[in-house]
């Protein structure tokens, strides 16, 4: 039998290859659909028309959908940092709604999105939000909570003022979309590497301060538009950096077996065990064993990697598109100033070791062949893009934390400003050691003081409060519907006890270590703590502690109630000493020498209450120069 197996030939006829070859194009597609090609034709048909089922269905949903856009008034003297704003971002992350496939692809349904975007019209900068009308409410309270006086305007699109069709004789444009420079699980710099650690003064040096300087520069006739849409995510790009941070670590990934898998090792088995056997090498299971992981081998760029990843994954995350575009006529477009300089602020958030975010290939920009044609298409397009929010162009979206989101949107941190004119008076000092002097003529009688004044130009202050934008797109000019409708929402939150102090380490307030403590009758020390309080029916010298929170009390509320109560506290203990003060002194004493004495210690127990003063020298330094 087995010489019949090796015996026998087997022969393949190629001649209808000839035929056909010898045949039209058209015999041989036909040769192909009637063998077998027809299938594909059927399955393309079908894929095609599910797809154009599928997108008809979503056309059909967004049209129902309405949205609603709302004007930001920042409150002047703002000096939260954009960590209210990320918690913005994460109540507004409450509008995340699973989907079911059949939902998704049957009903149209798919996750509904904001924008949020900083617009400067001839010069006036305005903080715009998008959003689903459905979810108004929800951002409107995520907005009071973190800051109770703001004021919130509806407003109409201000995209829809502008119809030019490129090319035009009268307008220019410039636009791109703003894409990651590496994977999406590589975070940008954010706000918190821009704390001031070194100057007291100054906590925070806001990054956002060099782009609105610049949208604040422009003048009339020009328009800055920023953009970044903002939906939420589902969490499956979180396994995406896991795998990510075992790679960097070397750490082998987990692979789970099927049945077919095991099916396959069984006859694999087999033939290693009989190689085994004929080799007479057996198989060495210590060598099979992963190497151990050390820590310690990582490399500073690798451990910084995996802290950062670790970090966004860590953090509520969207699918995010940024967008720039810049408009204007040609007689005032300084293309210098509003793209190169916005290009130059964006480069702020640029981490070399990790991400940052640079122009998508869409940005309207065209050389050599049909140079006009081609950057008229793309400034149309970019248009397009920006009104209809479009997240799906270049590379789609990606994925951003609410730690990158408020970093790149967030209200200004807005410091005390300068005068206008500042006035710089020359040093007044003595002569350096070893200059020829005049003779007859004292050194200390040379010494002159020469007082110049010099103007020097403050920073420029940004009216971030102004009505420019609200006058111009308000849907109620009166202003009324949206303070009642305010007064509403700030009545919603009181009535669900929701607070509006911000969640971040708040500093508290320095108390005298002496009011800290106190003593009761029998000379036990008590201490008062943070949330303590005396009440008149309360005995001398007893501390009752407060509560956590009263009923209907809000935190706002409460701080205020502990520092009157500290300050009443402090104003009673010093009028019993004045009163003791004033009784030793009215009273007749046994001797001069005890009633001295009693005054003096009232007196140092009245200067202990008192914040100490800062130490002096009688004599200063010596060669220290006097202005």
């Amino acid at each position: 039998m087995f010489d019949l197996l090796f015996n026998s030939e087997i022969s393949i006829d190629w001649a209808w290859i000839d035929t056909m070859a010898s045949g039209s194009i058209f015999n041989i597609m036909w040769f192909f659909f009637i063998n077998g090609g027809w299938i594909l034709f059927v399955l393309t048909f079908l894929y095609g028309g599910w797809k154009f089922f599928v997108y008809n269905q979503q056309q059909r949903f967004g049209a129902k959908q309405t949205f609603v856009f709302l004007a930001i008034d920042v409150p002047k003297n703002n000096l939260q940092t954009p960590r209210a704003v990320e918690n913005i971002f994460s109540l507004i992350a409450g509008a995340h709604s699973p989907l079911e496939w059949g939902e998704k692809k049957f009903e149209g349904k798919y996750q509904l999105g904001f924008s949020f975007e900083i617009v400067s019209l001839d010069g006036y900068v305005q903080f715009i939000i998008m959003t689903p009308s459905g979810f108004r409410n929800l951002v409107e309270a995520s907005i009071y909570s973190q800051y109770p006086d703001v004021e919130i305007t509806e407003v109409e699109d201000y995209t829809k003022a502008v119809t030019t069709i490129f090319p035009s004789d009268e307008y220019n444009l410039w636009g791109a979309d703003l894409i990651p420079v590496n994977k999406d699980y590589y975070p940008i710099r954010s706000y918190l590497e821009f704390q001031e650690e070194f100057d007291p003064e100054v906590k925070f040096k806001d990054p956002m301060s060099a782009m609105l300087e610049i949208m604040n520069a422009i003048g009339p006739g020009e328009q800055i538009w920023f953009q970044i849409i903002v939906i939420p995510a589902d969490n499956d790009w979180m396994h995406v950096g896991k795998k990510a941070i075992s790679k960097i670590m070397g750490i082998p990934e987990k692979v789970t077996s099927t049945m077919l898998d095991k099916i396959i090792d069984i006859p694999l088995k087999g033939l290693s065990m009989v190689s085994e056997q004929l080799l007479a090498s057996p198989l060495s299971l210590e060598d099979s064993k992963p190497e151990k992981f050390d820590i310690n081998r990582l490399t500073p760029i690798q451990k910084n990697e995996v802290e950062a990843i670790a970090r966004k994954i860590d953090r509520v995350c969207f699918d995010c598109k940024a967008r720039y575009l810049y408009f204007g006529k040609k007689e005032v477009f300084k293309k210098g100033l509003a793209v190169s300089g916005i290009m130059g602020a964006i480069k702020q958030f640029t981490s070399t070791g990790l991400n940052a975010l640079k122009p998508g290939k869409n940005k309207t920009q065209a050389r050599l062949l049909f140079a006009d044609y081609r950057l008229a298409r793309l400034q149309n397009q970019m248009l397009e893009a920006y009104k209809d929010r479009n997240a799906d162009t270049t590379v789609g979206t990606y994925i951003l934390s609410t730690e990158e989101l408020a970093t790149l949107w967030h209200f200004p941190y807005i410091s005390v400003k300068a005068p206008l004119v500042k006035k710089v008076e020359a040093k007044r000092g003595s002569a350096p050691i070893g200059l020829p002097l005049d003779f007859g003529v004292s050194a200390s009688e040379d010494i002159k003081s020469v007082s110049v004044e010099s103007e020097v130009p403050a920073e420029k202050i940004i009216d971030y409060d102004n009505d420019y934008f609200e006058e111009r797109f308000a849907v109620d000019k009166s202003g009324k519907k949206d303070q009642a409708r305010k007064e509403e929402v700030l009545e919603d939150l009181e009535d669900r006890k929701i607070s509006f102090q911000a969640n971040y380490q708040e500093e508290s307030i320095v108390i005298p270590e002496t009011l800290m403590t106190q003593k009761n009758k029998e000379g036990n020390t008590i201490s008062t703590g943070r949330l303590m309080n005396v009440g008149p029916e309360d005995q001398p010298g007893f501390v009752k502690e407060i509560t956590p929170l009263e009923q209907g009390e809000s935190m706002a509320t409460r701080g205020k109630r502990e520092v009157n109560a500290r300050d009443e506290e402090v104003r009673r203990y010093v009028e019993e000493l004045n009163q003791k003060k004033q009784e030793l002194t009215l009273s007749t004493p046994s001797t001069p020498k005890q009633s001295s004495e009693a005054i003096e210690h009232i007196e140092q127990l009245e200067q202990s209450e008192q914040a100490p003063k800062p130490r002096r020298s009688v004599n200063p330094p010596p060669n220290l120069p006097t202005v």
